[in-house]
């Protein structure tokens, strides 16, 4: 199953890259990107650079889920 092109931007330098669809019709980030997610929502990066600039904006953790 595949939907409509999904445009993912990064959290950190706004650079923006299509997602991708799997069979189920879920949408996955970029590969090679990283998330995190809270209460506030998901965050979006598309390097371990832009993993560092949102968490000192932010003051969340770097820790972040990479697959």
């Amino acid at each position: 199953m595949k939907g409509p092109p999904v445009i993912f931007t990064c959290m950190g330098c706004g650079k923006q890259e299509n997602g991708w669809w799997n069979p189920l019709g879920q949408v996955f980030k970029p590969d090679n990107w990283f998330q995190r997610s809270d209460k506030d929502g998901v965050q979006l990066a598309c390097s371990r650079q832009c993993i560092d600039k949102i968490s000192k904006e932010t003051g969340k953790t770097r820790c972040v889920l990479s697959m």
